[in-house]
């Protein structure tokens, strides 16, 4: 394995190489079926090559990203660092959120699930993970969150930090539940249509009168 570190543009050109992987998937320009997930992991898999070659190189890629990006210790997975795309997402200062931690701004119904997830990280149970969840802004506003991390450990293979890539799903959410309720309106409704034909025929047939009837000629 070769020690030669990327320069400064290097790391950029490979930053925005793979995130206009990441804008395509999310314009629907490539397949589905290559999942959102994987292209963020391969991002991600970026971030922590340059981690492991300098903190240079770290730097470079964490700030210039175009998505919310965190680095937390462990286990009390307090925020060390954040870029400016994340504090625009929660609506805090990046000295406000050193002093707090990645679980404090997750949703309460949705910690039990965050908690599992970092549990497993720490008895190193798993070295990444992926999450949608509910973020609480500053304002008290909500926010969905979907959230692709990975564990960064020492040499004895403790968990150390926590670096994440997050970004703000609302939109497509949303978009989810408007068309859930569409096609509950529409379940709902189909039981309806046979049965207005039925009623309609039989009310049709009742409604004829005995000299509707069609008569036989006489001979």
């Amino acid at each position: 394995m070769s020690n030669t570190k990327p320069t400064y543009q290097e790391l950029e050109e490979r930053l925005a190489a793979a995130e206009s992987i990441v804008k395509a998937l999310k314009n629907h320009e490539v397949d589905a079926v290559v999942g959102e997930k994987t292209i963020s992991f391969l991002l991600l898999s970026e971030v922590e090559k340059a981690l492991r070659i300098s903190d240079a190189g770290f730097s470079a890629m964490f700030e210039l990203s175009g998505i919310g990006m965190i680095q937390a210790d462990a286990p009390g997975f307090r925020f060390t660092r954040v870029n400016q795309k994340f504090c625009e997402m929660v609506g805090y200062a990046a000295e406000e959120l050193l002093s707090k931690t990645y679980i404090g701004l997750t949703h309460p119904e949705d910690r039990q699930r965050d908690m599992t997830d970092l549990a497993r990280i720490l008895r190193g149970q798993a070295n990444s993970w992926s999450i949608e969840k509910r973020c609480v802004r500053k304002d008290g506003s909500l926010i969905w969150a979907g959230v692709h991390g990975a564990v960064l450990r020492d040499d004895t293979g403790r968990a150390v930090r926590i670096v994440a890539m997050i970004s703000d799903i609302t939109a497509s959410k949303q978009a989810e539940q408007e068309l859930r309720d569409t096609e509950s309106a529409a379940e709902q409704g189909k039981p309806m249509r046979p049965k207005k034909v039925a009623d309609k025929k039989v009310r049709k047939s009742a409604g004829r009168k005995s000299s509707d009837k069609p008569r036989l000629k006489r001979r």
